[in-house]
Formats: C-alpha cells, sequence, structure tokens
C-alpha cells in the first residue's frame, strides 16, 4: 500500500490588532457615508431626520392630554351618577329589586330577634318592667325600627343626596391644563429640491426629497391643533407664534427649551413614559369612581341589614359603622377633586420657581405620581374625614 503523505495545511494567520482597527474605521466610514447620504445631519433644531417637527411634539402632547382629561372627566360625571340610576338602568332590574326585597325581610326579622333578645334582657330587670314608662317607650321603639328597616332604602336615598352635592359642581372642568387652544395651519412646499442644497433651508434633508421627488411647486396644508396651556406644562419656556396661517419655512415655532440642541423625535420619545403614567393615572381614578358605584350599590341593596342592628342597644356600633362607610364612600369623588386642587397648585409653584429648579420635568413627574398615590389613597382619607377609620 502506498502511503500518502499528510502536507500540514496552512493556516492564515490571525489579524493583527492594526488590522482590525482599520477595519472597524473602514466599516464606520461606510456607515457614516451612506447616513449622510440619505438622512443628512440636522443643522436646524425645529427638524431631525424622522421628519418631526416642534409642532408634532407640541399636537403629541395636546393629544395625550386631551385623552388623559377625558377619562378624567368621564370618571368624575360617572362618580356622580346615583347607583339608583345605574340600577334602574339594568336590566336586571327585577333581580335586583328581589334583592333588596329579600334584605329587608330578612332585616325585619333580625331586628325583630334583636328586639326580643333586648326586650328578655331588661324584663330580667323589676324595677325597669315595674315602671310603664320603659314598657311605652319599648313598644315605640319596636314601631320606629319597623318604619326604618322597611324604608331603610329611602334613607339612604335621602344621605346619598344630601352628601352628593359635594360632589356636583355643575360643569365638568379640565383636571388637566388643555386652555388656550389654537389650530395651525402650516403650509409646506411640494418641490424641495431647491431647499435641500439652499444653504438657508437645507435642514429639509434627503428623506423629503425623495419623497417628493419629481413634485411641483404646489403647498400642502396641514394643521395642528395646540393647546398652549398643555404645552407649557412640559415647556415653560415654549413661544407660539400670532399668526395661525404659518409657512414651514418661517420657522415660527421656537426652540421651547434653553439647550442648543432639539431633536422632535427624541423629545417625544423622551416624554412617553410621562405620557404613559399621566393616562395610567386617569384610568386607575376612572377605575376607582367605577368602584365607588359597585360599593353605593352593594350598600343601597343591602342597607336594611346593617339599619336593623339600631333595634339592640349591643348592636347599633354596626349601624354606626355602615353609616360612615357610606358617606365616606359618597364624600370620597370629592377628596380625589380635593387632591387635583392640590396638584395643580403644586405645580404652579414649581413652575413659578422654575429658574431656581435643576430639573423641574423630574419635579413634575415626582408631583403626578403623587397625585396617583393620592387618589389611590383617597378611599382611606375620605373615611378618616368620617371617623370610619
Amino acid at each position: 500500500m502506498v502511503k500518502l503523505l499528510r502536507l500540514p495545511c496552512q493556516v492564515k494567520p490571525p489579524l493583527s490588532r492594526f488590522e482590525k482597527i482599520r477595519r472597524f474605521i473602514y466599516m464606520f466610514v461606510i456607515i457614516i457615508g451612506l447616513l449622510n447620504i440619505f438622512f443628512p445631519v440636522i443643522a436646524n433644531a425645529g427638524t431631525d431626520v424622522f421628519n418631526n417637527d416642534i409642532q408634532d411634539v407640541y399636537v403629541k402632547i395636546t393629544e395625550n392630554v386631551d385623552e388623559a382629561n377625558e377619562v378624567l372627566q368621564k370618571a368624575f360625571q360617572f362618580a356622580q351618577v346615583s347607583p339608583y340610576t345605574v340600577i334602574n338602568m339594568s336590566s336586571q332590574t327585577a333581580v335586583a329589586n328581589a334583592i333588596i326585597a329579600g334584605s329587608r325581610t330578612l332585616a325585619l326579622i333580625v331586628s325583630v330577634l334583636l328586639l326580643m333578645v333586648d326586650f328578655f334582657r331588661k324584663t330580667v330587670n323589676f324595677e325597669w318592667s315595674s315602671k310603664w314608662e320603659n314598657v311605652l317607650v319599648f313598644l315605640i321603639k319596636i314601631v320606629v325600627v319597623k318604619q326604618v328597616v322597611q324604608n331603610a332604602d329611602v334613607i339612604i336615598g335621602y344621605i346619598y343626596s344630601a352628601f352628593s352635592t359635594l360632589n356636583r359642581s355643575g360643569t365638568t372642568p379640565n383636571f388637566l391644563p388643555a386652555g388656550n387652544r389654537v389650530t395651525y395651519t402650516i403650509s409646506i412646499a411640494e418641490d424641495l429640491l431647491n431647499e435641500v442644497f439652499n444653504s438657508d433651508h437645507w435642514y429639509q434633508g434627503w428623506i423629503k426629497y425623495w419623497q417628493n421627488l419629481g413634485a411641483g411647486l404646489h403647498r400642502h396644508d396641514f394643521t395642528y391643533e395646540i393647546s398652549q396651556d398643555a404645552v407649557r406644562m412640559f415647556y415653560p419656556h415654549a413661544a407660539f407664534p400670532d399668526a395661525a396661517n404659518l409657512k414651514f419655512e418661517d420657522h415660527a415655532f421656537g426652540n421651547p427649551t434653553q439647550v442648543l440642541s432639539f431633536t422632535p423625535t427624541l423629545e417625544i420619545l423622551f416624554w412617553q413614559p410621562y405620557f404613559l403614567v399621566m393616562k395610567a393615572i386617569a384610568y386607575i381614578i376612572f377605575v376607582i369612581s367605577i368602584g365607588r358605584i359597585f360599593e353605593l350599590a352593594v350598600y343601597t341593596i343591602f342597607a336594611p341589614l346593617p339599619i336593623a342592628t339600631f333595634a339592640s342597644d349591643t348592636t347599633h356600633d354596626i349601624a354606626k359603622g355602615f353609616l360612615k362607610n357610606y358617606v365616606a364612600t359618597v364624600i370620597q369623588i370629592a377628596v380625589i377633586v380635593c387632591m387635583f386642587v392640590v396638584y395643580v397648585g403644586v405645580t404652579s409653584y414649581i413652575a413659578s420657581g422654575a429658574n431656581g429648579l435643576n430639573n423641574m420635568k423630574m419635579m413634575q413627574f415626582i408631583a403626578l405620581i403623587s397625585l396617583g398615590l393620592g387618589v389611590i389613597k383617597s378611599g382611606t382619607w375620605a373615611k378618616k374625614i368620617t371617623g370610619a377609620a
């Protein structure tokens, strides 16, 4: 057999450190060159490579504040709805009425049993039973307890009407600033070729150039609905043009910050967590308002049972606690509104002292989180006000 000789394979020497650095530099230059061709560096502070402008940031702020305000307003309106209205509008009203009737019947039985126990306990004392005044008062108590238990839902309705006036302002306010709304019309030219190479207008960039290649000399109008108050909550130094009809190349919206660079897309991304927290707080308030309606409905349906405990001196604390919790639930929405008043005051105070703060945005974010925590604790605070806690 012929034995084949195995030649040692040639192993390619590893790249030297210099060759690795050189390859990295080549790749970096190529990438930068492609970006410079298709995504040129933007010199103007109002536009970035993603075609977002300052007014786009303002529109995003307005839309998110409007959404949060809409949820808060719906929660505020829903919180003022009477539980009787909700029950009567339900398709299961007959079931609710049956539960109320059953609760009333059970409450009458409970009250009779409590009265019997109370009567036997007092008749043991011969001195008490020997006085006809005590027996007469006890008989009157039986009549009063019977009437109170049978009309417990009516009594609860009057209590609700009395305390719910705290929650009825007649109007639905904007909990977050969203006033001074202006609809701006901004005209943008189709022919961007000259603007790309013009030293005064080369901020348009190649994205719009390729999108509008071959376009004519026509102009398109775009509308932007902006709330100046909402924007100033995020940018206290924002300035707005006096005219509502503008040209894009006039740069009517100046830099709203004190820094030289302003990238709209980065600003939108930067504010997204704030928007999410703001809307999350609004939905939490809405959930709390719905839970409040459920709680009031349950209290209303089963009100005869705790009220029946007034029949006995040993159990009347249960009825007192029930009434305190019911009133606390009714005024809880007033506590929520008070929290918003305090929040607006805190943000105004922070804005007035903006020159002395290094990071006013973070202070406002902390104030918003504090508002959310305050709303979550509103039920506990309402119970403390009424002495239920």
